[in-house]
């Protein structure tokens, strides 16, 4: 119980740290307009060495974080990046602490498809 709440906190947390508000609403403008420049120009994808230090023990886990940060190094704006990658590192520290593996693979297969949906917003593919 007390992981699955540390599970969906994660999860909870890294949700709301990609949602950005939008600054004005969304007009007609030409897909290759300066201002649409910049915005893809805040989100540049992290350099192909960034990776998550992975090491669970349990394949499910690993599978939710490799996925996870690979979401946010290639899709989120940089000046979140490491406060949501920080976010992940601490899911996997947690995680190392739990003996039960067989529900931490449980909790690891619902983060992920929960996962699924949230940074499926940020366009992302997990």
């Amino acid at each position: 119980m007390k992981t699955q709440l540390l599970t969906l906190a994660v999860i909870g947390t890294l949700a709301l740290a990609g949602c950005k508000k939008a600054d004005a609403p969304a007009t007609d403008a030409p897909a290759n307009t300066p201002a649409n420049a910049a915005a893809a120009a805040d989100v540049t994808p992290a350099p192909a060495t960034d990776t998550v230090n992975v090491g669970t023990g349990v394949a499910e886990c690993d599978q939710y974080l490799e996925k996870v940060y690979a979401c946010i190094s290639n899709k989120v704006p940089e000046a979140q990046r490491d406060m949501m990658k920080k976010g992940i590192e601490q899911s996997r520290n947690a995680w190392n602490g739990v003996t039960d593996k067989a529900e931490l693979a449980n909790q690891c297969r619902t983060a992920l498809e929960q996962a699924k949906t949230t940074f499926g917003a940020m366009g992302c593919t997990l």
